[in-house]
């Protein structure tokens, strides 16, 4: 069975899904005011949290801006070669990668957004511990849909008891 007679086939078959459950990015139905912008973005927040768990890097290249900048939560940071480069030499793997909570906040008429959230990951090894941080995302809208541009990681920190801080 050819592939595109196969895909038609299937999506015959499948009930009708809105349009921010499957993932796909009209961009005519974006300025209809059809879709729900902010959860479509928090769907592509948690496509992009699988990805980076399952090491799907096309996954992530299609969900990136060319121009994307990764900051870690040590400060480190890569360039969208760099960070695709890192995952495809298997230089770091997760055991556990998701978004506890997520915030989507549209600005400059629509067409930017900054994602804001928690998020817990745990690498895979012997030593390695689990993590909780803050993100900062910012998505901007282009032709092709929406990219994430920007990422940047916090550990969160439990408080301290006794503080120099007067």
């Amino acid at each position: 069975m050819k592939p595109l007679f196969l895909a038609l086939l299937v999506s015959a078959l499948l009930p009708a899904l809105p349009l921010h459950a499957t993932g796909y990015q009209s961009e005519r139905a974006i300025a209809a005011g059809e879709v729900d912008v902010e959860a479509m973005l928090a769907g592509l927040e948690r496509q992009r949290a699988r990805a980076i768990l399952q090491r799907d890097v096309a996954t992530l290249l299609h969900l990136m801006d060319r121009q994307y900048h990764h900051i870690d939560s040590r400060g480190r940071v890569r360039s969208k070669t760099e960070l695709m480069t890192a995952l495809e030499r298997d230089a770091f793997r997760f055991r556990v990668y998701e978004i506890e909570s997520n915030e989507v906040q549209l600005l400059d008429g629509g067409t930017t957004a900054l994602s804001t959230g928690i998020f817990r990951s745990q690498q895979v090894g012997a030593s390695a511990r689990p993590f909780r941080g803050r993100y900062v995302h910012v998505w901007v809208r282009q032709p092709d849909g929406w990219k994430n541009s920007f990422h940047q990681a916090t550990a969160i920190r439990p408080a301290q008891d006794s503080c120099s801080c007067d």
